[in-house]
């Protein structure tokens, strides 16, 4: 069975998108999701270590996961912002995590977690000018997740244009980086959409701040998981001169949410202004962030901003349970780290510096360490997620099927 998931407002270009399926032998199903209530996911993670299999929020997306149980193929339709899919497609996106459970295990060399049922392959229709080579990356690296395989990008628009390549993501090293003197003030918007209690971000933040602080300077923090924040964080983003976003790595790119704020901000600025990035992921590898930071490269110019660089950095999943005293003396390290490197943009003024290129750290696990971890690693791993859950108040195998 082949799922669509017309993400477009009004259910647009329907008619369209059947005639792409016409003739096709498997079964087709095709729901419009603007006549669906669904919201942002949380990264609340109670759909691994809680609830197995079942998202803590209940509206249509229901729906959506019982027939995903059944699918083999499953393609996204969304219109672009900023070259890349909008909020409304991956919000979609974002919620496909119970089909995943907790446990991890590598799959062609890359950290992973566990199908919870089965392979997924993926594809993705799109209206605009999309940034095509980001989103055929990006398409790949999502099948990947589901352990399926691409199943290609597809543009709705017969005209459709390329991105100009000034708003094209490029490599790090040729990004323009303005030689600014040490910045007085930051904002600093986290851009996680979990609450600002149990936010990894928001831990990640303070700790680099306090390097800031270090340094004589001061910052002003809006957390985009409330509400009510957006409107001073907007005005915010538009009248000073430098400005840090940071944001958790979701589905292979930003949350959702975070892509709601940026499509609201206005392009032109009352004066101008540096923007950087901080960018992290549960999994300890870098690369699994690149795609990620390379859209991120693409959005200061688009925002109608110079480029600050992006601080990339995986190992993040543990910081949310620092209460216990074992797991707070593990991450203390990696805090510290940001505490060092709020010193260094300090010094800086963007994250173009060698200790931010140093700061990732491994780029790929070895292949004695993926051997390492699946003779002894990988069980002490699954048993600590067990542990974890009971804590939450789980009563159920964590990769349990419910649908």
């Amino acid at each position: 069975m082949t799922l669509v998931l017309n993400t477009l407002e009004s259910g647009d270009c329907s008619e369209q998108i059947k005639a792409l399926f016409a003739g096709k032998k498997e079964e087709i199903e095709i729901i419009n999701t603007a006549d669906l209530k669904i919201m942002h996911c949380m990264g609340c993670n109670n759909c691994w270590l809680k609830t197995p299999g079942v998202c803590a929020i209940k509206d249509d997306y229901e729906i959506i996961l019982k027939k995903l149980v059944n699918a083999e193929n499953f393609w996204v339709v969304a219109d672009t912002k900023f070259g890349f899919i909008d909020y409304r497609g991956k919000r979609v996106l974002d919620r496909v995590v119970p089909m995943l459970n907790m446990y991890i295990e590598f799959r062609d060399g890359w950290e992973r977690h566990q199908l919870r049922y089965h392979p997924l392959n993926f594809g993705f229709i799109y209206k605009g000018n999309g940034n095509r080579e980001l989103l055929e990356e990006w398409c790949m690296r999502v099948a990947r997740n589901m352990a399926g395989h691409s199943l290609g990008v597809i543009s709705l628009d017969q005209n459709e244009k390329e991105m100009p390549p000034e708003t094209a993501a490029t490599p790090i090293e040729n990004v323009a980086l303005e030689t600014a003197a040490t910045p007085e003030h930051i904002i600093i918007i986290n851009g996680s959409p979990r609450v600002k209690k149990n936010s990894n971000t928001n831990k990640i933040i303070q700790a680099f701040a306090e390097g800031l602080a270090k340094a004589g300077i001061t910052h002003k923090l809006y957390s985009l998981s409330n509400h009510a924040e957006w409107d001073e964080a907007r005005e915010a983003f538009m009248t000073n001169d430098n400005i840090i976003i940071a944001v958790p790595l979701f589905v292979e790119c930003l949350p959702s949410l975070s892509l709601e704020f940026l499509s609201t901000l206005p392009t032109e600025r009352k004066q101008p202004a540096k923007l950087s990035f901080i960018l992290h992921g549960g999994f300890d590898e870098g690369h699994q962030l690149r795609l990620g930071e390379k859209f991120l490269q693409s959005l200061p110019a688009q925002l109608g901003c110079t480029c600050g660089g992006v601080l990339v950095k995986g190992g993040s999943f543990l910081l949310r349970n620092r209460e216990n005293s074992y797991i707070k003396k593990m991450t203390d390290k990696m805090l510290a780290s940001y505490t060092a490197m709020g010193r260094s943009f300090a010094r800086n003024g963007s994250f173009s510096s060698s200790e931010a290129k140093k700061f990732t750290g491994f780029e790929k696990n070895p292949k004695i360490g993926i051997l390492l971890f699946n003779l002894i690693f990988k069980r002490i791993v699954k048993k600590n997620f067990e542990r974890m859950a009971q804590e939450w108040g789980c009563t159920e195998q964590l990769d349990r099927k419910p649908y």
